[in-house]
């Protein structure tokens, strides 16, 4: 009750500055993250994205990482080198990720498997929170991440590129990216190409007084781009490999039950690591290939129709601390425990139809997506079993503007169908074939006021429904990357939900504000639940998790705001304030972000000599303990919460017409030993200590 007063009373508050904050005085920069959508994509949403400047400030970090500078948005961790976004506390298979407008399709059931993307390829990251299932899919619940790559040069015979160099203190990572691009001479003209690699390498890194081991990764990825684009047709194919090597710590590997509850009690890992860049067993592998066909065709009056078709293989091998044979053997040292690829097609058709009275637009689409997985690693028992899965969907989404007014609603329907080839629990030499087949209908709509040029609201309504996941119906097995034994039940059914969010943005040339507020409700909310019992097994003991579904509420509210208040000085703050509630036992729900607040101060310069766009700041993050979890529901208390400090410093060099954007920073500047309540791994080990970073980027 005291969190909901609280909230009424800052939104009272925001009003009315809203209503009384007026200045003229120049804005030297304003983020803006409202992001304008395609006419077939949802306009009315409550949205965030980095880019440009703020972008090349976070080169170098996984896309998790890269997306916590906004708002409402987490990282769900596995150790210091995997992470996946969590959007207002969910994630997972609830979140979609757009990777150059072909949803990811990748072995993303785990907690400790991260995107498979690089983040050099995207000049702009946008988050789309709450659910737009209607365009994306009917599991677009929690949110969707856009990875967006710049366009294609157009002008006959451009050619243009960069370099990011990137080298950071804390597990001596280096990183360099490379980028070209150009378009065809007159004689081709409308044909234009892009080449793109990145090259990473980590080792061990370090939390401020000892060495995490075996936490080091190498990964290596490159696309490439091919477009022909005319005046009334235009077509694209592209081509994406990411590929990386990712040491999973040897604070998780514990060999009884006695020695994992002393891992859990001790502030410190018992093993004595050093810095290598060696990547010993435990570890896992990543190759995942992206095919993609696209074109346009424009009807003229009619409107335009567009089509995409992508081919995705993900294969993911995880190798166990142990061998499952004979260790002196060097042919069986390479065999993986858990061996999964997982080949996915999909197809998307959307017809934008010509505007209705210059007023009403909007587009029907419809897509298909299949799933074909095979395992064929050596583990005795069967985390994810083989599988063929499809499904199909047919949407419409129309806006009408009117005046200071822009009404949006859509509605889709889907259809997903599942076999399983699965061991029978009772009788493991016996294979089952159960069979789901789901179907259900999902309805958005929104509004958005305009009140003046300044001020503008915006209300959005959604539900949205996904089927349980192979892995939370048959479960039964070692997840060895996650250092977990997991369970499934194969009774669960639809997860659906139910999202409210409100949102205003108030701008003036000093002043940036956007609030949101979202009440979302969740009927069998699918969660990975502690057991508080552990599993004993020839290599080790591994704590117990079950899939389990409850009711569940979230409600929470994310505040950021851009201040000039002086000459050269900003100030940018952002809040995000959670609570989720397990209604089914009428408590907290577990693995839930903390409360957080972010806030820099920076100075700048336009120019000091030939040197420009110079700048320092300083930062700070505050994290709360997550103290609303239920007593005794997980194998260690939440960690006490935490403030981190940062600096950077960054200008742009004289070279040729752009300069050369150098940036230093430190983050966890005073070197403070603390755990993260998202990251899986905190019952083991402490996070990162202090890490300087240099990021340089070079245009060609």
């Amino acid at each position: 009750m005291g969190y909901k007063c609280w909230l009424l009373y800052t939104c009272g508050i925001l009003t009315s500055l809203f209503v009384r904050g007026q200045d003229t005085t120049q804005l030297e920069k304003v983020q803006v993250t409202a992001q304008k959508l395609k006419k077939d994509q949802l306009n009315i949403v409550v949205s965030d994205s980095v880019g440009g400047k703020a972008l090349q400030e976070i080169r170098g970090l996984s896309l998790g990482e890269s997306l916590k500078s906004i708002a409402g948005v987490n990282s769900l961790q596995t150790g210091p080198s995997i992470s996946k976004p969590v959007i207002h506390g969910v994630y997972s298979n609830r979140i979609l990720i757009l990777n150059n407008g072909v949803r990811q399709e990748g072995q993303n059931w785990g907690n400790d498997h991260a995107p498979e993307i690089d983040p050099f390829i995207a000049t702009k990251l946008s988050v789309i929170k709450g659910a737009a299932s209607i365009r994306y899919g009917s599991d677009a619940i929690g949110g969707v991440v856009l990875v967006d790559p710049r366009d294609l040069p157009s002008r006959p015979g451009a050619v243009d590129g960069e370099v990011n160099l990137v080298g950071m203190t804390n597990g001596r990572i280096g990183a360099a990216s490379a980028m070209v691009e150009g378009a065809a001479e007159k004689s081709l003209e409308g044909l234009s190409w892009r080449l793109q690699g990145t090259l990473k390498k980590a080792g061990n890194a370090q939390a401020p007084d000892y060495y995490l081991g075996n936490t080091g990764y190498v990964e290596g990825d490159y696309s490439a781009t091919l477009q022909y684009t005319k005046a009334h047709y235009g077509g694209q194919l592209y081509y994406s490999d990411f590929n990386s090597k990712i040491g999973i710590a040897t604070a998780s590997v514990v060999g009884s039950e006695a020695d994992l509850y002393q891992a859990f009690a001790r502030s410190r890992p018992s093993d004595s690591a050093h810095f290598t860049y060696g990547i010993t067993r435990p570890y896992q592998t990543v190759d995942h290939k992206l095919y993609k066909a696209s074109g346009w065709l424009d009807l003229g009056s009619a409107g335009k129709l567009e089509g995409i078709y992508a081919f995705q293989r993900n294969v993911r091998k995880e190798y166990d601390a142990d061998l499952t044979y004979n260790n002196r053997d060097s042919n069986v040292s390479n065999i993986p425990d858990l061996d999964f690829q997982l080949n996915t097609s999909t197809a998307d058709i959307i017809f934008e139809h010509a505007p209705i009275a210059h007023r009403v637009t909007g587009s029907i689409g419809v897509n298909f997506i299949t799933h074909g997985n095979y395992e064929q690693g050596t583990s005795y028992y069967q985390l994810i079993p083989n599988f063929v899965d499809y499904g199909g969907g047919i949407f419409a989404i129309e806006k009408l503007a009117v005046s200071k007014w822009l009404f949006e609603a859509g509605a889709r329907y889907d259809y997903r169908w599942l076999r399983a080839y699965a061991l029978n629990p009772n009788y493991p030499t016996q294979e089952i074939r159960p069979t789901y087949d789901w179907r259900n209908s999902t309805f958005n709509a929104g509004v958005q006021y305009k009140f003046n040029s300044q001020l503008t609201a915006l209300y959005n309504f959604g539900t949205a429904w996904r089927p349980p996941q192979v892995i939370e119906l048959f479960a039964n097995g070692i997840h060895q990357s996650a250092a977990s034994w997991e369970i499934g039940d194969s009774s669960l059914t639809l997860e659906k939900a139910y999202n409210n969010n409100l949102g205003f943005t108030y701008s003036t040339s000093r002043f940036v504000v956007e609030v949101g507020a979202y009440v979302n409700y969740f009927h069998h909310y699918i969660y990975l639940k502690p057991d508080l019992s552990t599993v004993q097994t020839a290599t080790g003991a591994y704590p117990a998790f079950t899939y389990t579904q409850v009711n569940a509420l979230f409600e929470g509210i994310d505040l950021s705001f851009t201040y000039n208040f002086a000459p050269h000085f900003s100030l940018v703050s952002k809040t995000s304030i959670l609570r989720a509630r397990n209604l089914t036992i009428h408590d907290w729900l577990v693995f839930v972000p903390a409360d957080r607040t972010d806030n820099s101060i920076r100075y700048t310069w336009d120019s000091i000599g030939r040197v420009r766009n110079f700048h320092v700041g300083l930062g700070n993050l505050g994290v709360a303990r997550q103290s609303r979890v239920p007593p005794n529901s997980d194998y260690t208390p939440p960690p006490a919460g935490y403030d981190l400090w940062a600096a950077d410093a960054g200008c742009s060099l004289p070279w040729g017409k752009k300069g050369i954007d150098v940036n230093l920073s430190v983050t966890n500047l005073t070197n403070v030993s603390y755990r993260d309540y998202l990251n899986r791994f905190r019952y083991y080990m402490n996070d990162l200590g202090r890490n300087v970073v240099l990021r340089v980027t070079v245009p060609i």
